[in-house]
């Protein structure tokens, strides 16, 4: 591999950190020297910004240096999707200002029926794209179920990410949602905020737990509250996990979240692994296994153990960034590879990979 090569990565928003902290374990485990530019990054009302960042674009004095870097890139690594030449958000002809030799990658963080609802320009272009592409392990896959996967990274060894002992009085336990959407909505736009939390709200009346929300603080605030919880809920409606489902293991926290059969298969293939960490719940059983983990300390610890070692052995940010090495170096040598896959039939594969998963969804939700 050739040495300081340099990838910018583009977003039009924070994505949950999940792009600067690729571009963190890039410039520390790996010979890239990497970049993120936000359009618009999260940032509270008290001008805080929700995760770590590197350029934002609304700060004008930035964009020489950002232009720059465009400029002198060798890949542009795309993390929303986004007209090259003419309709995007930065009004850059990406075409023009970089290098002739620059390699492009498109990286998908949300499914392809959101994209297509919302962004105009992803109907009139993607069918005809010819960018190379990728797409996170979560939800996304099976509706890009052509690209390969790439997975999303957390810095376990950083001190954020690290168990701490607890020794509550009165067992605390932590719900994070990304928006406050009611789950009868769009199919992955929401966690049952509305749903979750009034379950959770009655169950710490009759189990006795502390019940703590967190939504829309900084990260580093967030990790600090679940580091001191005993037990840590994330998406128990859609079938997927998320970042923060990762973040509880790597905290040796029990992470509960429901993943269907689609799930547990890609997320088994991805690392690797014959286990599944997670306990793996939709939020009609909350109760019951709320109640089993509440009453049994040992069980708790003992999850929490497991769910650090398994985080220690198949999602070390120092190993799994080296998929990304391994991804631009396919892409400076000619392109990537499509995702082994016997289904070809389009009508076919979508039936297997969502339509089957949706019933599911629309039956739970609808109960």
């Amino acid at each position: 591999m050739q040495k300081n090569k340099l990838v910018v990565h583009i977003a039009k928003t924070s994505l949950a950190g999940a792009p600067i902290r690729i571009v963190q374990a890039l410039n520390k485990y790996t010979e890239y020297e990497a970049r993120l530019i936000n359009f618009m990054p999260s940032i509270l009302e008290s001008g805080v910004p929700i995760f770590d960042e590197d350029l934002n674009w609304q700060d004008k004095s930035i964009r020489d240096e950002a232009r720059n870097l465009i400029k002198n890139a060798d890949i542009i690594h795309l993390h929303h999707f986004m007209d090259l030449e003419f309709y995007n958000p930065f009004l850059i002809n990406f075409l023009k200002e970089t290098k002739s030799d620059c390699k492009f990658l498109r990286h998908y963080h949300t499914d392809k029926e959101y994209i297509s609802r919302n962004d105009i320009d992803f109907n009139r272009y993607y069918p005809t794209d010819k960018i190379p592409s990728v797409v996170i392990p979560h939800y996304p896959e099976r509706t890009f179920a052509e690209f390969p996967i790439v997975p999303n990274i957390i810095p376990i060894h950083d001190k954020s990410y690290l168990p701490e002992k607890t020794n509550n009085k009165k067992l605390k336990i932590v719900y994070s949602a990304s928006n406050k959407t009611s789950l009868k909505s769009e199919r992955w736009a929401s966690k049952g905020y509305p749903e979750v939390s009034a379950i959770l709200n009655d169950l710490s009346q009759k189990l006795g737990f502390e019940y703590i929300e967190v939504f829309k603080i900084p990260l580093k605030e967030s990790l600090k509250i679940k580091q001191q919880a005993d037990i840590i809920i994330g998406d128990v409606v859609t079938g997927s996990y998320h970042l923060t489902e990762l973040e509880a293991l790597s905290l040796g926290k029990p992470s509960l979240t429901y993943l269907d059969a689609r799930t547990v298969m890609t997320f088994m293939n991805t690392f690797r692994t014959s286990d599944v960490p997670f306990v793996n719940v939709n939020y009609k059983n909350l109760d019951v296994v709320l109640k089993d983990l509440i009453e049994n300390k040992k069980l708790r610890e003992k999850i929490g153990i497991f769910s650090r070692a398994w985080v220690e052995k198949y999602y070390d940010d120092q190993i799994l960034v080296q998929r990304f090495t391994e991804m631009y170096e396919k892409l400076m040598s000619g392109g990537l590879i499509k995702r082994e896959s016997m289904l070809e039939d389009g009508e076919l594969k979508n039936f297997l990979y969502n339509r089957v998963y949706d019933y599911d969804w629309l039956k739970l939700k609808s109960k």
